[in-house]
């Protein structure tokens, strides 16, 4: 049997509008999910989440980043 194409890949994404639509439709093709909704404009209550983030990417621990930009 052959493996989902995103089999042992962790994602990165860092949405907010689809975030749960977008991680489902990676994780049906195999991928490991990290869920970091950054891409909205406004305060972090608590900045620990964005600095984990920030430091997870900075040390390679994710093998790909999706970033989007405006709708449609």
């Amino acid at each position: 049997m052959e493996s989902p194409p995103l089999a042992g890949r962790t994602i990165a994404v860092p949405e907010t509008r689809e975030l749960e639509v977008f991680a489902a439709m990676l994780e049906r093709r195999g991928a490991r999910v990290l869920r970091c909704p950054l891409v909205a404009i406004r305060d972090a209550p608590d900045p620990a989440p964005v600095l984990a983030f920030a430091r997870a990417f900075a040390q390679e621990a994710f093998d790909d980043l999706v970033l989007t930009t405006g709708e449609g």
